[in-house]
């Protein structure tokens, strides 16, 4: 009796344990917390800084004003749902999911927006676009989570908020939910996660991501060998607080293919800024540093608010605007009269 009684007790208590598990709510994520283990790239941007820099700003001018129908969207997204991109989202990370075999389709994509987004008023926003453009949004409850499915046409995105103020958006179902269940994260990757803890978080716009093969594989023919196999992965940042300060890291398979893709990418340099100076570019051009950390090829750029004017105003004229500078000699780059030449870096 009382031995039944405690197997009872202990199935009892075991059923409750299963249903308080069942009906734990999800854990919140936000920005790259919520970007599955198995990306392959990650993008992450932060928005404040890219919209007080001239360079981006002049950027999307020229695109809206080459893309009314954006325009009028942008327009229409903050009249109508109140969204100011700007200044309502702080972050936005885009990433890709694995990569699979040649000819096999896209990997799944994510966008994941963090700031001031209200759910409420995003998904009354959506519901409204999209049935004034004769889509249809739906939503389902998917452990705890709603899940958004926005359909036009071919089209379809899914959307999960991971807490208040994030929401994730992809075409994948699979992978959004990914993103907002609390499975293993980026962070956590073998691949990814040592990247991340080297490039530049704090930049406006950087990136880490595993080497495309086939990308990979056409280094090696141009380089016709000289790098003998093709680099493991990427990571790069680029600055634009003040001028535009970029750089990007080839993790190679050997310290040899490091310094050869360093050598490679020298002799192309000379040849690049003579080749600028007709537009009046040169020295921009010879302010690309290349060096070599061991299995690490490194190419560095740092320009100016002056070196800025110079490149949009050489892109703007489209034509020729003569020499700004002396022809490269022996991998020296001529300064203009009264300032020092600039050499390349060497390899540390």
């Amino acid at each position: 009796m009382a031995l039944g009684a405690a197997v009872a007790a202990a199935a009892l208590a075991g059923g409750c344990k299963k249903r308080a598990s069942e009906q734990r709510p999800p854990l919140p994520v936000a920005a790259l917390a919520a970007i599955p283990a198995d990306a392959s790239v990650v993008v992450g941007l932060d928005v404040a800084q890219l919209a007080q820099a001239a360079v981006v700003a002049r950027a999307v001018d020229q695109m809206l004003v080459r893309d009314p129908e954006l325009a009028a969207r942008l327009a229409r997204l903050a009249r109508d749902c109140g969204v100011d991109v700007t200044r309502q989202v702080r972050s936005v990370h885009l990433a890709l999911g694995p990569r699979a075999g040649k000819g096999a389709a896209s990997p799944p994509s994510l966008l994941v927006a963090t700031g001031e987004l209200a759910e409420a008023a995003l998904t009354r926003c959506l519901q409204a676009g999209a049935g004034g453009g004769g889509g249809q949004l739906s939503v389902r409850d998917v452990g705890g989570r709603p899940l958004y499915k926005l359909t036009e046409g071919a089209r379809v995105l899914h959307l999960a908020f991971g807490q208040a103020d994030t929401v994730v958006v992809g075409p994948d179902e699979r992978w959004v939910l990914a993103a907002v269940a609390d499975g293993p994260k980026v962070e956590a990757s073998a691949e990814l996660g040592p990247l991340l803890a080297q490039v530049d978080r704090g930049a406006s716009i950087w990136a880490v991501a595993l080497m495309d093969a086939e990308l990979g594989q056409a280094l090696t023919r141009i380089t016709k060998g000289e790098v003998t196999a093709p680099p493991r992965a990427l990571h790069g940042s680029l600055s634009a607080r003040a001028g535009l300060a970029g750089t990007i890291s080839f993790m190679m398979a050997a310290d040899g293919d490091a310094q050869a893709l360093v050598r490679f990418a020298r002799k192309e340099l000379g040849m690049v800024a003579m080749a600028a100076q007709a537009l009046g570019l040169g020295r921009a051009v010879a302010k690309v540093e290349v060096d070599a950390r061991g299995a690490e090829a490194r190419f560095r750029v740092a320009l100016t608010e002056a070196d800025l004017r110079q490149v949009l105003q050489a892109i703007d004229r489209g034509r020729p605007s003569g020499q700004d500078a002396q022809p490269a000699d022996a991998g020296i780059v001529e300064g203009a009269p009264g300032e020092p030449a600039l050499a390349p870096a060497t390899a540390n």
